[in-house]
């Protein structure tokens, strides 16, 4: 049996574009026993509970499709929609995506699989990070830009920064910096 499944918002597709999509996928809400459930678009600052969303997997029984207009409808994160699959899955129902005709079926071990994935992902992150870092080590780099200001020049923009008669634009013409270095390593004017 197929169930529908209608989620609004202010972005997505209107209430009569997705019962139009229903509707081409075969469901008819006047249709003896098939139900839609709708959840209405969320107030700001109102947490994403959809409960026509969760009355919709509950009302699944194995074999049943729960049809939606769209994959976006089914919720607004990655993690949210997988855990709809889940949801779904385990009730050994599936989803039909009206407006592309894709039909989803949780395996469960598909959980444990995207798991790995995103812990593959995220060790291949580390590693790279961790020789990218390794390879500044051994250049002297640990981080940030170099700094443009060290050595004799940073003594001589000292003693032309404490000299009030400059202005800064003239220290950092001098120095061979912008005013903004001369500032961040220094500091306010008279403070060195």
């Amino acid at each position: 049996m197929k169930r529908g499944y209608i989620r609004l918002s202010k972005a997505g597709p209107s209430l009569e574009d997705q019962q139009k999509a229903l509707e081409r996928a075969g469901i008819n809400a006047f249709s003896e026993g098939v139900s839609v459930f709708v959840d209405p678009p969320l107030k700001r600052g109102d947490p994403p509970t959809w409960l026509g969303r969760t009355k919709a997997i509950q009302s699944l029984r194995p074999g049943d499709e729960l049809v939606v207009s769209s994959a976006s409808r089914l919720g607004t994160t990655m993690s949210d929609v997988l855990g709809v699959l889940r949801a779904v899955g385990e009730r050994q129902a599936s989803i039909l995506v009206a407006d592309s005709g894709h039909k989803v079926a949780w395996h469960p071990d598909a959980l444990a699989a995207v798991e790995f994935a995103q812990g593959a992902e995220l060790e291949n992150r580390r590693e790279v990070a961790a020789t990218a870092r390794a390879a500044q080590a051994a250049t002297g780099r640990v981080g940030g830009a170099p700094k443009q200001l060290h050595g004799e020049a940073l003594d001589k923009a000292k003693r032309l920064w404490a000299d009030q008669s400059l202005s800064a634009a003239e220290v950092a013409e001098r120095v061979g910096v912008t005013t903004r270095t001369l500032y961040r390593r220094l500091g306010e004017r008279g403070m060195t």
